[in-house]
């Protein structure tokens, strides 16, 4: 059988009469066997389609959420397109919502995507590590700084956004509660939440942005200046 397929597969028009006498002469129906074998080829090269066609999928959508979250960083709320978004992609308007189904849709999985590469980034401090902590928290705000601040300003006027610096403030507080937990176990009651909203108050964005915005202070420096703070705080000699 396998030499008659290889026969049937390179088989030269001219031997298609003399093929047939033979897949005859064996009880096999030429008719039946060339129709079998051309369902064993889509077969096989179905799953590779698929396959092709899911990663392509994938990738449009990458540039598509990727396009959105360059123009958010750049633009207003209500200043973002569906057309702006599709031409910063490389596609069509049509393919953006066929796939978000409105622009409502593509900013909500621009935000939601946007959270899961931040608390990521947020939550990969090492817990105890004054350090890697700062040093954590200065990456997330030279990131994402900007981007938190415009937020803050639209908040008062979309209620959408309202939600996402909602979330995005218990966020911190989880991260504070979770990357201090050693040295907010050291003290207890109203002394321990008191600590807690101190460590919260110092690392949150605001004190960033006077120290690195409104006061000038390089990168190095404002993490310097809120390392200092810090450690007034905990009453630790870190270096």
């Amino acid at each position: 059988m396998p030499g008659v397929l290889v026969d049937a597969v390179r088989v030269h028009p001219g031997q298609r009469l003399s093929l047939a006498i033979e897949l005859t002469g064996k009880g096999i129906d030429p008719s039946n066997f060339m129709s079998h074998y051309r369902d064993m080829k889509l077969e096989g090269s179905r799953p590779y389609r698929m396959t092709v066609r899911a990663e392509t999928a994938a990738r449009t959508g990458e540039q598509i959420v990727s396009a959105a979250l360059a123009l958010y960083h750049e633009l207003w709320l209500d200043e973002i397109t569906v057309e702006q978004v599709a031409a910063r992609a490389g596609v069509s308007s049509k393919t953006v919502l066929r796939r978000y189904g409105s622009r409502d849709g593509l900013l909500a999985s621009v935000a939601s995507q946007l959270a899961a590469d931040v608390a990521e980034q947020r939550f990969a401090a090492r817990v105890g590590d004054f350090h890697d902590a700062v040093n954590n928290l200065m990456v997330h705000y030279e990131r994402n700084g900007r981007l938190a601040l415009r937020n803050l300003v639209q908040a008062q006027r979309s209620p959408w956004i309202a939600s996402l610096v909602d979330n995005a403030r218990t966020e911190h507080a989880q991260w504070v509660s979770t990357i201090f937990a050693p040295f907010l176990a050291r003290v207890d009651g109203a002394d321990r939440e008191l600590l807690r909203v101190q460590l919260t108050a110092v690392m949150d964005i605001a004190m960033w942005n006077v120290l690195r915005n409104e006061l000038g202070l390089s990168p190095a420096r404002t993490e310097q200046a809120i390392a200092g703070l810090l450690r007034g705080l905990l009453g630790e000699d870190h270096p």
